[in-house]
């Protein structure tokens, strides 16, 4: 009778593993299925953007010194989406404004042919209490590359205290990729 309870509980414990493993395997399928519709979409939505930049961008910005173009500081990570119809939003990761709001703006076409960008950000550096202690404007120009879905952009900064007077200017390069 042990023998026969032992066996059953074995059996019991086998139908046990296999039904779990069956169910994982379904919502692991589930996953994969859900992942290549969600890149079918994604794939599709770029495709018929055509030569837009339009789309989330994950980007490497390196502040420089303006007359010799080396850096001035090390580089950071940035995310930026680029809205229909021209407005933008930003958040970058630099240690130099450790605090700080998000940047909105906007975007336009360049006049330097396909591919070519323009946009204008603002945010504002914060105290660690969540206090404004100025606003620091972002204008720069975008080449985006098609056929890569790359950019590149370099541009400038001014630095504004709380009175609204410059107290700062830079530079900047970046590098970026569409997000996927």
């Amino acid at each position: 009778m042990k023998n026969n309870f032992a066996k059953s509980m074995g059996l019991f414990g086998l139908a046990v593993l296999m039904g779990v493993m069956a169910v994982n395997t379904a919502i692991i399928g589930q996953d994969m299925t859900i992942e290549n519709e969600l890149s079918e979409a994604i794939d599709s939505r770029t495709a018929q953007s055509g030569n837009s930049i339009v789309g989330v961008w994950e980007a490497t910005v390196t502040p420089r010194n303006c007359q010799t173009g080396e850096p001035a500081g090390p580089s950071f990570q940035s995310l930026v989406t680029m809205h229909e119809g021209g407005t933008m939003s930003e958040y970058g990761a630099n240690p130099a404004t450790p605090f700080r709001s998000n940047g909105q703006g906007f975007w336009e076409r360049g006049w330097r042919g396909e591919g070519s960008y323009y946009q204008r950000f603002v945010f504002f550096p914060l105290t660690p209490a969540g206090i404004a202690v100025g606003k620091l404007k972002v204008t720069q120009t975008v080449d985006y590359n098609r056929h890569t879905d790359e950019f590149t952009s370099s541009g400038s900064f001014q630095l504004f205290n709380p009175a609204g007077v410059v107290i700062n200017t830079g530079c900047s390069t970046a590098t970026g990729i569409r997000f996927r």
